[in-house]
């Protein structure tokens, strides 16, 4: 995976942010600019999951923190669960699940290998759409998609299948909270309640999959999991 250090300021926090399947770094750099004030955290983002595995001098970087704390969005709540990350002391799972590829806790495993499949521009057009249900949502999420070509996103999904076949990665990995978009067409809301029974949960009802239009940075996702 890529790793892009958004803010590196010395802090004693980092905030570690998976972003979903086919992402840059941009979503990362819209969310450090919605800061009401000077952030009291570092912030490393991790995207392009076509390799699963985080270099050791990040690894390295990253055990100086006195806290880290995971934010993890769509296919990155899986990512995250599965880097072999130092040990987390808050994690925040937003519009995922453990399970990305289930008929009961994620995404049908025929939906998923169409999607991969037959992804192409125009089909990642309509996904984009899928994901944001539109309107503003939309037009928010096109000024920050990344800048990634079709057949890139496509490799990345490719890779995501293989790793989901073979069980790859440890386990243990648990979530502290759940932010679940009640319009989300990618990851049903139904799907990720049967995925997150238990656990302490936000419900947002009017979010689709995509949540950076109503969540607009990264302390109102850390307020939700943390009143």
């Amino acid at each position: 995976m890529i790793t892009d250090w958004i803010i590196r300021q010395g802090a004693g926090e980092v905030v570690l942010f998976f972003s979903g399947w086919g992402m840059d770094r941009r979503i990362a750099d819209h969310l450090s600019g919605q800061y009401s004030s000077d952030p009291a955290y570092d912030l490393l983002a991790f995207h392009d999951y076509r390799s699963g595995e985080i270099d050791a001098a990040t690894c390295d970087a990253l055990r100086a923190y006195r806290k880290r704390t995971v934010v993890a969005w769509s296919f990155g709540v899986w990512s995250a669960a599965h880097a072999q990350l130092p040990p987390v002391s808050h994690a925040v799972a937003v519009n995922g699940t453990l399970s990305p590829v289930d008929r009961e806790s994620g995404i049908d495993p025929e939906v998923f290998q169409a999607t991969l499949d037959t992804y192409n521009d125009a089909n990642r057009l309509r996904f984009n759409r899928r994901m944001c249900g539109g309107g503003e949502a939309l037009e928010h999420f096109l000024s920050v998609q990344p800048e990634r070509l079709s057949a890139c996103q496509q490799e990345e999904l490719a890779a995501f299948s293989r790793r989901l076949q073979s069980g790859y990665g440890p386990e243990g990995f648990r979530y502290d909270h759940v932010i679940i978009g009640g319009r989300d067409m990618i990851f049903p809301a139904s799907r990720q309640f049967a995925a997150w029974k238990g656990y302490p949960q936000t419900v947002i009802a009017d979010m689709p999959h995509y949540p950076f239009f109503h969540l607009s940075g990264l302390d109102e996702v850390l307020e939700c999991s943390r009143a």
